[in-house]
């Protein structure tokens, strides 16, 4: 297994506002609190707390949901470690995705796994966590119900409404028998069906995603937090209390978006005036204020000052904060230095310094995942008969096929010859009759015309000298690029990451150096 590595930033096609963070731009520097370091992530862990009672709610509920897991010693250490007022941890999050996902859900845990090991190196007697969020609380199944395996797109079609982490797990056999139907070795099918044997036992789908999760990175001491508890909502009673009354967010990101476009980037993300849902069995519905009184958009529930507050200190697990509100209820739960994120992500964190003050809290360090590319054997065999490397990959597709074909050809200069031609014919022939001017010149643009036309010929001619190449490269690119975007953001590649021992993950855990993020291109 090979690796090479690329500074991401040069290669994807990220957000300006990403890329211009992640190249340290000063214009941004009052848009976050801890530089992209080490050392300066290292230094906000020194004084990085969280209320005593808050740690011992946080280990409480930890040990209580990993009780129907099998037990490694290295996860068991991490929520010992999290008792310590001298632990941090590093954090990512992502939606409950069928059966892992698309790869780069893979490459954030990756990354967040090395920072906090990287961290603990860093700074003796400093203990670094690594924390996977899971977005319990989503409603959006249509994000979380599919994966793509082998070119096949696999879905769970459950009626179930509501967060998708109360989901019950009815009908997920069916669509698991179909995905290991996909994967084309049995060893793989075999550690897959090993992987996945608690999971499937598991009730609701936020047990089930914390099982199969717990099995891959478990060794690492990757800790897997679902905050969709009551008792941790208690801790964030405060801060939901802040928002229903005083709109915090709204105010804040509504500041900070004003001036993100002043310096030339459109917002991720614009705020409601609520930036909080209300959780039921079957729904979560968000919340509005209108004059002196809240509802549901639904218009099932609606409540008075006092009775809402009552609401929300007998049942605050019924409150849910939205995108904008979920790094507020995170860092108030956590002991957190360092939020790994996908571009987008960090596109609405770089909204949020404001609201963090709002709230009295400090923004985490803001780490761009690391990204890769895979190459199984025949695609790497397909690049070598091309004369192409890995890096070429990252090149625009259309200079590779200029580089194989020759560029297009250009007629700029016969062409000028003959409109030099053709205008001093019409002002010879005007001398004549000046009306014969205009058909010296229609003519001229039929020849420019019919030169267009054999330029094309003779492109297309070009081009089929080297057809059987194109299509090899065509058929390559889209394996790279499925439907145009990176192979990371649809395929599912969990089988393959599990395999012999998890080598691929290995791989990528001693290549990638975060907080600086890279591409890295593994030929397997």
């Amino acid at each position: 297994m090979h690796s090479q590595q690329f500074p991401e930033i040069e290669f994807r096609k990220l957000d300006a506002l990403v890329r211009d963070y992640c190249a340290r731009y000063e214009k941004l520097r009052e848009l976050y609190n801890v530089d992209c370091s080490v050392d300066a992530i290292a230094n906000y862990a020194q004084s990085r707390t969280i209320p005593a009672e808050t740690r011992q709610t946080l280990v409480q509920v930890l040990r209580e949901q990993y009780n129907d897991l099998p037990t490694i010693p290295q996860v068991e250490t991490s929520i010992e470690c999290l008792a310590s007022a001298q632990t941090v941890c590093v954090t990512t999050g992502h939606q409950l995705c069928l059966f892992g996902g698309p790869a780069y859900v893979i490459y954030k845990i990756l990354s967040t796994i090395k920072l906090a090991q990287v961290l603990s190196n860093t700074a003796p007697g400093l203990q670094v966590v690594p924390v996977f969020w899971m977005a319990a609380e989503d409603h959006d199944k249509e994000e979380i119900n599919h994966t793509v395996s082998n070119g096949k797109r696999l879905q769970w079609n459950t009626p179930q409404e509501g967060a998708v982490g109360r989901f019950q797990t009815d009908g997920l056999n069916d669509v698991f028998e179909e995905w290991i139907a996909t994967i084309e070795q049995d060893e793989l099918r075999a550690s897959m069906r090993e992987l996945w044997s608690n999971a499937l036992k598991m009730s609701t789908w936020a047990q089930a995603s914390r099982a199969w999760i717990h099995q891959c990175f478990g060794e690492w001491g990757l800790v897997i937090v679902d905050a969709d508890d009551e008792r941790l909502k208690r801790r964030f009673m405060g801060s939901i209390r802040e928002e229903l009354l005083h709109q915090h967010i709204h105010t804040s990101v509504t500041a900070t978006n004003s001036k993100l476009v002043d310096l030339g980037y459109k917002p991720q993300v614009n705020p409601r005036e609520t930036n909080l849902f209300y959780l039921s069995p079957q729904a979560r519905v968000r919340i509005e204020k209108q004059k002196d009184a809240w509802m549901t958009v639904d218009g099932k529930q609606q409540w008075s000052w006092e009775t809402l507050q009552s609401e929300l200190e007998l049942h605050p697990e019924n409150f849910s904060p939205n995108v904008l509100m979920r790094p507020i209820y995170q860092e108030t739960i956590l002991p957190n230095v360092a939020y790994i994120g996908g571009p987008g992500e960090l596109a609405y964190w770089l909204q949020l310094k404001n609201a963090f003050e709002r709230f009295e809290l400090k923004m985490p360090a803001l780490v761009l995942r690391d990204a890769a590319i895979i190459l199984n054997a025949a695609q790497v065999r397909r690049l070598n008969k091309l004369n192409l490397n890995a890096a070429d990959l990252l090149s625009e597709k259309s200079q590779i096929i200029e580089r194989m074909v020759g560029s297009k050809p250009d007629y700029s200069d016969e062409k000028d010859k003959l409109r030099k031609i053709y205008e001093e014919l019409a002002g010879r022939v005007g001398l004549i009759d000046s009306t014969l001017q205009s058909a010296v010149m229609a003519e001229l643009q039929r020849v420019l015309t019919g030169m267009e036309q054999l330029q094309g010929k003779a492109w297309k001619a070009s081009k089929m000298k080297e057809e059987q190449k194109l299509t090899s490269l065509e058929r390559l690119w889209d394996e790279i690029y499925p439907n145009g975007s990176m192979q990371e953001r649809t395929n599912n590649i969990l089988p393959l990451a599990c395999a012999n021992n998890k080598a691929l993950m290995r791989t990528l855990l001693d290549a990638i150096q975060p907080p600086q993020s890279t591409l890295q291109i593994i030929e397997i």
